[in-house]
């Protein structure tokens, strides 16, 4: 374990901050790695990399504040997760999230993801992350009525009717 940066860094580049760490603490950590490199302040992950602050979790990849997240050779890029298994991009979500995975078409020919748990929603198409509604709002200002406006827009009116479903299914509060 060597000190570089005000972390403290084993011999697999995963490190530990030295403002919430003590060395044997960092020392502790590490050995509960197995084959990670380059994670922050993780601990108990197997086959990680570029994590930070995640912990129960194996074969991820640039995740965040994730726990418990197994069998994820498809996990990358999330966020807030918890018991995700072939999750992506998902963000905040605390059990694994409905998912559409649409086949490649649209302006950029590519899958489009979305997720949603609970009235929440999370969509990944090309660079754009964010909500159902925020993504319904960029293709009308990117495609207004063209085709592959038209065709996002199918997809988000399924999505909703699925939304609506799930609503539907839930038990009435009094």
């Amino acid at each position: 374990m060597k000190l570089e940066n005000d972390h403290f860094v084993d011999e697999r580049n995963n490190r530990w901050g030295q403002a919430w760490y003590t060395e044997a603490q960092a020392e502790q950590k590490s050995k509960t790695l197995i084959a990670c490199s380059d994670c922050s302040n993780c601990s108990y992950c197997s086959d990680c990399f570029n994590c930070s602050y995640c912990s129960d979790c194996s074969n991820c990849s640039y995740c965040s504040n994730c726990s418990y997240c197994s069998n994820c050779s498809y996990c990358s890029y999330c966020s807030d997760c918890s018991d995700c298994s072939y999750c992506s991009y998902c963000s905040n979500f605390k059990s694994n999230p409905a998912q559409l995975f649409t086949s490649k078409f649209g302006s950029r020919k590519s899958q489009t993801k979305i997720y949603w748990l609970e009235g929440k929603t999370r969509v990944v198409c090309g660079c754009f992350r964010g909500t159902l509604k925020e993504f319904e709002i960029k293709v009308k200002e990117t495609h207004k009525e063209n085709e592959h406006g038209k065709a996002y827009q199918k997809v988000i009116d399924c999505v909703k009717q699925m939304l609506a479903l799930e609503s539907y299914d839930q038990p009435k509060t009094t």
